[in-house]
C-alpha cells in the first residue's frame, strides 16, 4: 500500500542571507516515536543551495528546471529522518575512515547577538612627521562560521575518535555538522542541526563578551551532539522514564573529552552542575528535590521552569560520572587513577555491552544497571549482593545530595602500617540511602593515599580499614566524585 499525504504551512523560514532554520524537525513526516525505520527520500531545491540530510546520498531522478534533486536512503533503520538546507560552505576531516564535514554560511542569524564597539586606534590617512594615531569608535567583523568551518570538522572527528574508542566503532559511514540559528542543538543519526554559537572561534567567543561559563558549554555542543550518534541515535529510550540515560550519557561523553584536553575545566563543569541542583527558587525549595531524573519531562513545573534539563542533564551526568569512579577506584587498588579515560576501565566496558546488546533497540534504566551489576567488584556488593539496586533506589530513582563526614576516627599501629576505624556519617539524605564513599589517607609525608570505598548505609557507617605506615589523618571523596554538599 502506497500512501499520499499532503502538507500546509511553512517548514523553512529565512533567519540570514543563506541561512535557514527548519523546523518542525520530528513532524514533517508521518512517523510513531522512536521507531526506527528506513528512509528513502527525494528533494529538489534552489540550484546554488546545498542540501544535507540523514542516510547516504545517491542518485537524483531528474530534476525540475532551474532546481536541483538529491536523493538520500538509510544505511539501516533510524529512529529519526531529517534535512538542512542553507548556502553552505563546507569543510571535511576523517576520523578513520569516517568521513566528517561541516557546514557553515557565511553569516549568522539576523537576530544574533552584535559584538559591542570599541575605542581603538586608527592610524592616521598620510602617516608622516607629528601625526599620530586618532582614537575611534569599531566593532569586531561579525561572525563568520563558514570562516570556522574546517575548526568544526576537526573537532567533530577527534570526537569520534575517542567515542570510537570507548564505545564501539561509530555507526555509520559519514557525520554532517550544519549550521543552524538560534540556541538549540540536536544530534541525529549521521546529521546534527549545531547551533550558531558552537561556530565561533575563542576570539569571536571573546568579541561578544561571552559568559566565560556560556562559552565554555558552547564548546560542549558540539561533542555532546555528536556523542548522540551512540546514545540516542543507536542506542534509543524506551520511555520518558529512561530518556536521561542517552541525554545524560551524551553530556558526560562530551565532558569525558573535555577532561582529556583541559581537567580544570572538566571540574569546572561538574562543580556548574552541583552549584545549580543546590539552587533555591523564590519559595527557597531546592532545585534537587524536584524529582529524580526518571520523571523526565514531568520534572517541568511553575515552580521550577528549567528543572528537566538541571535534573535529566545535569544530575544524569553525575550519576554517570559517580558510576564510572566508584567503579574504576573499587577493580583494583593498584590501577592508576590519573583521572583520564582508559578504555578497559569497568564502566566503558559496561558502555561496549550496552552499546551491542542495544544497538537499535529501546534501553530501559534498570536494564543498563543490569549491565553495569556484571562490571561490579567484590568490594561493591552491597548486603553480600552482586547487585547495584541500592545506586538504582537511592541515587538514579532518588534526589539525595548528602554532606558527608567522618567522626570518631581512630588511628591504631600495627606491625605492618596501622588500622583505621571511624564513622562516617550522610546528613541531609534519606536514612535508607546508600553511597559509596571513596576513603584516603594522609602521609608524614603529605602525600595522599587511596584505601577503599566504604558503603555507608543510612545516617551513620562505622567502618575499619587498613592504611600504610605514616598515615595520619583520613578524608572522605578528596577528588569530589559523589554528588554531596561538600558543606
Amino acid at each position: 500500500m502506497k500512501l499520499g499525504f499532503t502538507y500546509a504551512g511553512e517548514v523553512l523560514s529565512e533567519a540570514g542571507t543563506g541561512l535557514l532554520y527548519v523546523g518542525e524537525r520530528g513532524t514533517w513526516y508521518p512517523n510513531f516515536g522512536l521507531s526506527p525505520a528506513l528512509f528513502d527520500l527525494e528533494f529538489q531545491y534552489p540550484a546554488n543551495w546545498t542540501l544535507v540530510a540523514t542516510g547516504k546520498q545517491s542518485p537524483a531522478t531528474a530534476e525540475t528546471p532551474g532546481m536541483q534533486a538529491s536523493h538520500w536512503t538509510s544505511e539501516g533503520p533510524i529512529p529519526v529522518a531529517g534535512f538542512n538546507l542553507g548556502k553552505y560552505i563546507r569543510a571535511e576531516a576523517k576520523a578513520g575512515n569516517v568521513l566528517v564535514a561541516a557546514y557553515g554560511t557565511a553569516g549568522v542569524e539576523r537576530s544574533f547577538p552584535k559584538a559591542p564597539a570599541e575605542m581603538v586606534h586608527q592610524p592616521p590617512a598620510f602617516p608622516g612627521p607629528g601625526r599620530s594615531p586618532t582614537m575611534v569608535l569599531a566593532a569586531p567583523p561579525p561572525p563568520s562560521p563558514a570562516r570556522n568551518a574546517q575548526a568544526v570538522a576537526d573537532k567533530g572527528a577527534r570526537a569520534i575518535g575517542s567515542f570510537s574508542q570507548w564505545f564501539g566503532p561509530y555507526p555509520l559511514g559519514s557525520l554532517s555538522l550544519t549550521q543552524m540559528p538560534g540556541d538549540l542543538s540536536q544530534g541525529w543519526p549521521g546529521l546534527v542541526f549545531l547551533s550558531s554559537y558552537a561556530f565561533l572561534s575563542p576570539q569571536e567567543q571573546d568579541d561578544l563578551r561571552l559568559d566565560p561559563s556560556r562559552a565554555l558549554l558552547s564548546n560542549l555542543v558540539l561533542v555532546h551532539e555528536t556523542a548522540h550518534q551512540w546514545w540516542g541515535d543507536l542506542v534509543l529510550w524506551n520511555s520518558y522514564r529512561d530518556q536521561w540515560i542517552v541525554e545524560g550519557l551524551a553530556n558526560y561523553s562530551a565532558l569525558l573529552v573535555l577532561e582529556q584536553q583541559n581537567p580544570a575545566q572538566f571540574r569546572q563543569v561538574l562543580e556548574k552542575y552541583r552549584s545549580d541542583l543546590l539552587s533555591k527558587n523564590k519559595d527557597d525549595e531546592w532545585l534537587r528535590d524536584s524529582g529524580p531524573v526518571t520523571l523526565g519531562q514531568r520534572l517541568i513545573s511553575s515552580h521550577f521552569p528549567g528543572a528537566y534539563e538541571a535534573i535529566s542533564y545535569e544530575r544524569g551526568t553525575w550519576l554517570f560520572h559517580m558510576l564510572r569512579c566508584m567503579l574504576r577506584d573499587s577493580e583494583t587498588a593498584s590501577r592508576s587513577r590519573s583521572g583520564r579515560a582508559h578504555p578497559e576501565e569497568p564502566f566503558f566496558r559496561g558502555l561496549r555491552k550496552v552499546r551491542d546488546r542495544y544497538a537499535g533497540k529501546n534501553l530501559r534504566t534498570q536494564e543498563l544497571v543490569q549491565v553495569f551489576e556484571e562490571e561490579l567488584p567484590r568490594s561493591l556488593w552491597f548486603e553480600n549482593r552482586r547487585s547495584l539496586d541500592w545506586f538504582l533506589d537511592g541515587w538514579i530513582n532518588g534526589t539525595a545530595m548528602p554532606r558527608l563526614e567522618a567522626r570518631d576516627v581512630r588511628i591504631t599501629p600495627k606491625e605492618r602500617g596501622v588500622s583505621i576505624a571511624g564513622v562516617i556519617a550522610q546528613k541531609d539524605a534519606p536514612d535508607d540511602l546508600v553511597t559509596a564513599i571513596p576513603v584516603y589517607g594522609i602521609t608524614a609525608a603529605n602525600s595522599t593515599v587511596f584505601l577503599g570505598q566504604v558503603l555507608a548505609d543510612g545516617p551513620e557507617t562505622s567502618f575499619h580499614l587498613n592504611a600504610p605506615a605514616g598515615t595520619r589523618k583520613i578524608v572522605l571523596d578528596p577528588r569530589q566524585t559523589v554528588l554531596s554538599t561538600l558543606k
